[in-house]
């Protein structure tokens, strides 16, 4: 594994954030946007070998003329799972996230979500996933779905957290096969049993999701460019009167996905804002 790293004005650390993500394919299985000083950004983008951290490098070096990049070779690690171990419990809503070392020592009064580190995205304390856990405890609050999809399930935070708060049925989709094999083991540990279904699937056009709708909720914590081709399928899957969360887009990328949805018929209810990152989210008309 490599960093490419850089300090860069928080807009451009974002706009290339942005870049290197909705790269298809993109030289970088991952990156992160950090506050370093109150003028600099970090940015730094992990790439599975030299060739591909060059190429990434050369992509900054020419989209930020003039700012220095480095490139290290890490040392032969899990770094996503070494980067979340010892995380605090994370308090979302109702809802409070964490690994059994913490959960065991749980007086009550919050609902657990049992979600060790690892790799597959969705621990909590991503600012898109605690504002998603955040708006469907408003939503649960407010109407029970009986049936919720959640595209781009991760670890399966977010369906579980449904389940746990009453939903008869989640189908929960990735199309990382990591994260659904974790997500399974999270099934497990938190025993939703058969009230959860799993599935392997990119997008949303795999004749399963198609087969379970119409969907009361349908959550997506992805990424603002999937999010808008996404919106007329998602359209064709929410029940009349049905509500949609979104997440994974910065602040600045909202203009772009409230346009796709509106134009499927969509209205905005909610939106909440963390860490420089949006939670939206919708009703369709019915």
């Amino acid at each position: 594994m490599y960093r490419v790293h850089c300090l860069l004005p928080r807009a451009d650390a974002e706009r290339l954030s942005d870049v290197l993500a909705e790269m298809d394919p993109s030289p970088a299985s991952a990156v992160s946007v950090e506050e370093a000083s109150r003028i600099a950004w970090s940015l730094d983008a992990f790439c599975t070998n030299e060739q591909l951290a060059a190429e990434a490098a050369a992509l900054i070096e020419r989209e930020a003329p003039g700012i220095p990049v480095s490139t290290q070779k890490l040392e032969d690690k899990d770094w996503v799972a070494v980067s979340l171990a010892g995380l605090p419990a994370v308090l979302a809503g109702p809802f409070i996230v964490a690994g059994w070392h913490e959960l065991a020592h749980l007086e009550g009064g919050r609902i657990p979500i049992w979600i060790e580190a690892g790799p597959a995205f969705g621990t909590g304390h991503h600012g898109t996933t605690k504002g998603c856990l955040q708006a469907l405890a408003l939503e649960l609050d407010r109407r029970r779905p009986r049936r919720v999809l959640d595209i781009g399930t991760g670890s399966g935070v977010l369906a579980l957290a449904a389940l746990k708060r009453g939903v008869p049925f989640a189908l929960g989709t990735d199309m990382d096969a990591d994260s659904i094999r974790i997500a399974h083991e999270n099934r497990k540990n938190n025993k939703a049993g058969r009230r959860l279904k799993l599935l392997t699937a990119r997008g949303s056009g795999h004749a399963a999701i198609r087969a379970g709708a119409p969907y009361d909720l349908v959550l997506a914590n992805i990424l603002a460019k999937p999010l808008v081709g996404l919106a007329p399928e998602i359209a064709r899957l929410v029940a009349p009167g049905g509500r949609v969360i979104l997440s994974g887009l910065l602040t600045h990328q909202e203009p772009q996905v409230k346009a796709a949805y509106a134009g499927q018929g969509f209205t905005l209810k909610h939106r909440r804002r963390l860490n420089g990152w949006s939670t939206l989210v919708y009703a369709r008309a019915g």
